[in-house]
């Protein structure tokens, strides 16, 4: 466990140090070299919003810094409410090590029934902290994309050009014996 847990350090401490960063997908935009037409009432924190993208980095962050993805996306308050519940979970697996229980075997033994020595507060906390910790990554991830993108959405929406409109509405007009139709344009 101590091995597989330094080769993560190592392939995360190599993966940050070369800047490169891992995608999945393909990157269609070159954001450092466009400059988009701002308006006069963007205010430098929605420029900054429209411009965050999350990457697989981000996501290799998150696993080390909890609550890396909603510091980057402005969102503090969650961001310290992720931290404080996977160090939470930190807790638990650092009583488990003091108390000289390894996590693993407590979770492979229960699973499989094989020790009967295994205090059962011992096993709470030991699925207690490994839900908090892979609970609280996985929120930062899932909910802080979705929060970037809802963010990005209604900044979009908020200065995006009113586009060209046209109605077909009935009018009834006084002294008429039929309704008329009426064609407007709306800029």
């Amino acid at each position: 466990m101590k091995y597989l847990i330094g080769l993560f350090f190592i392939f995360f401490i190599y993966g940050f140090m070369t800047g490169q960063d891992l995608d999945i997908y393909k990157y269609q935009k070159n954001s450092n070299f466009e400059l988009p037409a701002i308006p006069k009432e963007m205010t430098y924190e929605e420029f900054k919003i429209l411009s965050t993208d999350l990457r697989m980095q981000d996501m290799m962050i998150a696993t080390v810094f909890p609550g890396h993805i909603h510091f980057k996306i402005g969102e503090k308050k969650k961001g310290y409410y992720i931290l404080g519940t996977r160090s939470l979970g930190y807790l638990g697996w650092g009583y488990l090590s003091v108390s000289n229980k390894s996590m693993t075997r407590i979770i492979m033994l229960d699973a499989t029934g094989l020790d009967q020595t295994l205090n059962a507060r011992d096993v709470i906390i030991a699925y207690g902290s490994l839900g908090l910790i892979l609970g609280s990554y996985l929120y930062d991830w899932i909910h802080g994309k979705y929060t970037l993108e809802d963010k990005q959405t209604r900044i979009r929406y908020k200065y995006a050009p009113k586009r060209f409109e046209f109605g077909l509405n009935i009018i009834k007009t006084p002294g008429y014996q039929y309704p008329g139709l009426m064609l407007a344009f709306n800029f």
